[in-house]
Parts: C-alpha cells; sequence; structure tokens
C-alpha cells in the first residue's frame, strides 16, 4: 500500500454576518499574482482587495508612509486559482465584515483610505 499525506486548506470566513451581503461577479487578473504554492498552483486569497480593473491591491510604501497600489471596490468573497489565468471571482461591495481578517497587516493609514474606497462596507 502506499500512503500520500495532502494538506488541505480551508476558506478563511470573513464575513460578520451573511445579513446585508451584496456582491458582483467579476474577473480576477493574474498577471501580477507571482506566490505560488508549493505545487505551483497560484492563488488569490478570500478576503482580497480588487480594484476595478480586477488586480489584487496591495499595500506599499516605506514604514510611515503606506499607500495602496491602487484603489479598490471590492473584497474577494472565495479564493480563487489563477494557475491558467484570469479567474472569475465574487466581490463583496456591501455587507458586514471581520476587520481581524480582512485588514489584519494593513497599516492605521491603509486602513482608513480602504474604509474610504468602499464606505458601504462594514468592518466589526
Amino acid at each position: 500500500m502506499n500512503f500520500s499525506r495532502m494538506t488541505y486548506d480551508n476558506d478563511m470566513e470573513i464575513l460578520y454576518s451573511a445579513a446585508n451581503l451584496v456582491t458582483f461577479s467579476g474577473t480576477v487578473l493574474a498577471a501580477n499574482v507571482t506566490e505560488g504554492d508549493e505545487h505551483g498552483k497560484k492563488y488569490v486569497l478570500s478576503g482580497s482587495l480588487i480594484d476595478k480593473d480586477g488586480n489584487v491591491v496591495k499595500q506599499t510604501g516605506a514604514t510611515g508612509s503606506e499607500t495602496l497600489s491602487t484603489v479598490p471596490v471590492g473584497i474577494l468573497y472565495k479564493t480563487v486559482d489563477v494557475t491558467n489565468g484570469d479567474a472569475p471571482g465574487s466581490f463583496i461591495v456591501e455587507g458586514y465584515l471581520r476587520a481581524d481578517r480582512v485588514l489584519d497587516g494593513f497599516a492605521d493609514k491603509v486602513i482608513t483610505a480602504i474604509k474610504a474606497a468602499l464606505p458601504n462596507i462594514k468592518f466589526r
């Protein structure tokens, strides 16, 4: 018998409440996604900020002068596999999300910019 061990990851639950959840479909672009797993798969994780063109929005700049790479229009609802190119995704534009999971790792100045860009998303 041959056995192999595989580790599976689940999507992190980013919703604080499903009440008032509004999502729109869109395309997640694979062009700027560089991180891959040990099997060569590239994923855009649930809770990622997405701009109007489908690019992942990242924090840029040195400590004290952090900014966003572009303006986000939504937050990715479920993880998307972009290994083979652009893929469809669901973008949250209104609802209640967990701040400890979506905004984790962002500087205070950037969090203020995210909240201003996404006024219909409430972080708890």
